[in-house]
């Protein structure tokens, strides 16, 4: 008896096991706070989500991909691209009817807006923001103008308040204060404008400067020593090259030649690789007459980057029709056209220049030779354009009736 008691206690331990594992886990209780459920709760909502929803889900992922009026038929492997919407209107999925998105966005709330909306709210602000100082600017000068100019300080004052970033008004300022004698208020008007107008206003900025130049060079004592120690004040604040030029600009008008030769020279030791500055200087040499003039463009060729070779040949060569020798232009033309004889808006500089010179028969020979060139249709059209152009302000019947059968002929030549 007692062998088989000692047999049937594994048994015995044996059956409390399996009564152990058909147990059903209870549910973990919830967290004292109330808050999260247990993993066992989770799992088995997974699981039924699945099994009841798969279907459905699996059913309406099919509809929508196979929608040829939402994102079109895709092969396996392709990327669906991006739902565009228009927010000023758009289709109803339901019924097709309009829909106005405005009112549905006005009802979301105030946190769910995209980065484009911001976006364009912001540039909608600034276009708004520009065209209202347009208007400003517009009123203040027609205002300043047209004989309705304050007559005292108190209205000047007036003016700085509410366009506090206008340079035209600050410089009318200024200009009145002159009108009475009171310089040096009219200094004090110019500083107030450098503190008062925004650091962005680069151009509003530089435009005040420019009046203190134009000030100091007539009330300065002595005027070039004043000049130069605003002029090393505004290096300062604005772009190095706008301010040499603007300083240039004032001793050409004043016609201080000595003046703007040093700072010339100076301009092209600090400014090499600028074409702006070597064409000033060659423009400057061109006024005077000089014969350095071809030895500071070839000085300029050797300065520059070869990207803006032909931008620099070709303003030369303007500059040389309009103040210097036209031999000399048109070699440079001829120069830069035998490199680059496609460049229909060299030709068309070209032959501008000589349209204002007025000699027909080297116009009509420049016209023959461009249009004889093997160019895409689109370029030759605008060349015969201009052809045709130029013979009907000459009013010959004939030379007109020949353009017109040469651009034929191309026409013909091209389609054959």
């Amino acid at each position: 008896m007692v062998a088989m008691a000692r047999n049937l206690v594994p048994f015995s331990a044996m059956a409390r096991n399996l009564k152990k594992k058909k147990r059903i886990p209870k549910t973990h209780k919830a967290s004292k706070k109330g808050k999260g459920t247990s993993k066992t709760t989770q799992q088995d909502a997974k699981v039924l989500s699945k099994e009841n929803d798969w279907g459905e889900t699996k059913n309406l992922t099919v509809d929508i991909l196979n929608s040829p009026g939402l994102v079109g038929e895709f092969e396996s492997g392709d990327s669906v691209p991006p739902l565009e919407v228009n927010f000023d209107t758009e289709a109803d999925v339901s019924g097709g009817a309009v829909v106005d998105m405005r009112k549905h966005l006005d009802n979301e709330p105030s946190g769910i807006v995209s980065k484009d909306d911001k976006k364009l709210t912001k540039r909608a602000k600034k276009k708004l923001k520009e065209k209202r100082e347009l208007e400003i600017r517009a009123a203040e000068q027609k205002r300043l103008e047209g004989g309705q100019a304050p007559d005292s300080v108190d209205g000047y004052e007036q003016l700085v308040r509410a366009s506090p970033n206008s340079s035209f008004v600050w410089i009318k300022y200024m200009a009145f204060l002159l009108s009475i004698a009171d310089v040096e208020k009219a200094r004090a008007v110019a500083e107030r404008a450098l503190q008062t107008i925004n650091f962005r206003e680069e151009e509003e900025k530089l435009n005040v400067w420019v009046a203190l130049f134009n000030l100091e060079n007539v009330y300065g004592i002595p005027p070039n020593e004043a000049v130069l120690k605003v002029f090393q004040r505004a290096l300062q604040y604005c772009d190095p090259k706008k301010v040499h030029l603007a300083l240039l600009g004032m001793y050409e008008r004043t016609e201080q030649q000595e003046m703007a030769d040093q700072l010339l020279k100076a301009m092209t030791k600090k400014f090499k690789t600028s074409a702006k500055v070597w064409l000033r200087n060659l423009q400057n040499l061109l006024k005077q007459g000089s014969d350095a003039a071809e030895m500071v463009l070839n000085r300029a060729l050797v300065s520059l980057p070869r990207h803006k070779h032909i931008k620099f040949i070709s303003r030369a060569a303007v500059l040389e029709f309009k103040i210097g020798s036209a031999e000399r232009a048109q070699l440079l033309f001829e120069g830069v056209l035998r490199n680059y004889p496609k460049r229909t808006d060299l030709w068309s500089v070209y032959l501008d220049q000589e349209i204002c010179r007025g000699d027909a028969s080297v116009i009509r020979s420049l016209f023959e030779r461009v249009t004889c060139l093997d160019l895409p249709p689109k370029k030759m059209k605008f060349l015969f354009k201009k052809y045709l152009d130029y013979e009907i302000s000459q009013g010959e019947e004939s030379r007109i009736e020949y353009v017109k059968i040469k651009a034929m002929e191309f026409v013909n030549n091209k389609l054959g």
